[in-house]
C-alpha cells in the first residue's frame, strides 16, 4: 500500500494539504509530495528529542553481547520467552498498527518470515506504541494477514532495552544468543521512491545461516518514532 492510501483510509483525504497554492500559483503533483511528506515526518519526529536521552540512557542490548531473557504476550494473551527459541536465529521487529513506515515494509518482513522461517529462523513482531490498543493491534495484524506472533509491550520496557527508536527497528540474535545486527530492514531511506541497494536484515540473516561475519552489523533505522510514556 502507498503511504497516501494508508492515511486517506486512516485520516481521510490527506490531500487538503496540498491543494493550497504557492504565490498564486498550484503545487505541482511532484511539490505536493515533497510540501505532504515534510509536514508529515515533521509531526512524527516532533516529539522525539524531549525524551530520546532518557530511553537511550535504559538500552542494555549491545552489539555482540547476550541479549537478556524477556517474556511478552501476543495478541491473544500466550505468553511467550526469548529464551524459547534458544539456538535459534531471531529477528525482532519493533513493529506498529498505524505507523506507514510499517505499511511500507510489512510485506519484505512478512516475505523474510517466511522464507527465512524455512531456513530455521524466527521473526518476532514487538508493539511497543502506548497510543495502540491491545484491540487496535489484534484487528490491524489481522487485516495484514500477518504471519509472525505480535507481542505486546505497552510499557515500553523491551523497547528500552533493546533501545528501539523507530518502527521499524531491527535487532537479530543469533544461535548464541547474542545480538549480530540492529538497524533498518534496507537502504530506501525516508522516501519511498528511492531505490534499494542494500538489503541488510537479509544480508545478516545470510550471514549467520553460513556462520559468516555480518556485513553491516549497525546501519541507521527510520520511521515513525516509537511511542513511549512520558515521565
Amino acid at each position: 500500500m502507498k503511504l497516501g492510501e494508508f492515511l486517506k483510509r486512516e485520516k481521510g483525504d490527506s490531500t487538503a494539504l496540498t491543494r493550497r497554492s504557492v504565490k498564486g500559483r498550484q503545487l505541482t503533483p511532484q511539490a505536493k509530495v515533497e510540501v505532504f511528506i515534510f509536514f508529515f515526518l515533521t509531526f512524527l519526529l516532533a516529539g522525539f528529542p524531549a525524551y530520546s536521552q532518557d530511553f537511550l540512557a535504559k538500552k542494555a542490548v549491545r552489539l555482540g553481547e547476550a541479549v537478556t531473557d524477556f517474556e511478552l504476550s501476543d495478541t491473544e494473551g500466550k505468553s511467550m520467552r526469548l529464551s524459547s527459541y534458544q539456538g535459534k536465529t531471531v529477528m525482532i521487529h519493533f513493529w506498529s498498527a498505524t505507523c506507514p513506515f510499517v505499511v511500507r515494509y510489512e510485506g519484505r518482513i512478512q516475505e523474510i518470515a517466511k522464507q527465512y522461517g524455512e531456513k530455521g529462523v524466527t521473526v518476532l513482531g514487538i508493539a511497543s506504541n502506548v497510543n495502540e490498543t491491545q484491540e487496535k493491534i489484534r484487528n490491524v495484524a489481522a487485516e495484514r494477514a500477518v504471519n509472525y506472533p505480535i507481542l505486546l509491550d505497552p510499557n515500553q520496557e523491551i523497547a528500552d532495552q533493546f533501545g528501539a527508536v523507530t518502527t521499524p527497528h531491527i535487532f537479530i540474535i543469533d544461535r548464541e544468543g547474542k545480538l549480530a545486527y540492529e538497524g533498518s530492514v534496507d537502504d530506501q531511506g525516508w522516501q519511498e521512491e528511492n531505490p534499494v541497494t542494500k538489503h541488510y536484515a537479509r544480508e545478516a540473516l545470510d550471514a549467520l545461516l553460513s556462520d559468516s561475519p555480518v556485513p553491516h552489523p549497525q546501519t541507521q533505522s527510520f520511521g515513525c518514532t516509537v511511542k513511549r510514556r512520558l515521565a
